[in-house]
């Protein structure tokens, strides 16, 4: 079984695309926290592919553009 997730199409390597949530949880006594992970998944599978930061890791995406 492979766990490659690029596909391939006549010889190169094309990466994945999926469509991406994130949730910002905003908290008044600890930092606020950011989760991202992939939409249109069963919950069992959200739990499994998901990654979280909390402030100041994450910054507003305006603020780097």
């Amino acid at each position: 079984m492979s766990t490659d997730t690029t596909r391939q199409t006549g010889g190169e390597r094309e990466a994945p695309t999926w469509e991406l949530r994130a949730v910002v949880e905003r908290y008044d006594d600890a930092p606020d926290e950011c989760t991202i992970y992939p939409a249109g998944v069963d919950e069992h599978k959200r739990m499994a592919t998901w990654v979280s930061a909390t402030e100041p890791a994450f910054v507003e995406l305006g603020a780097v553009r």
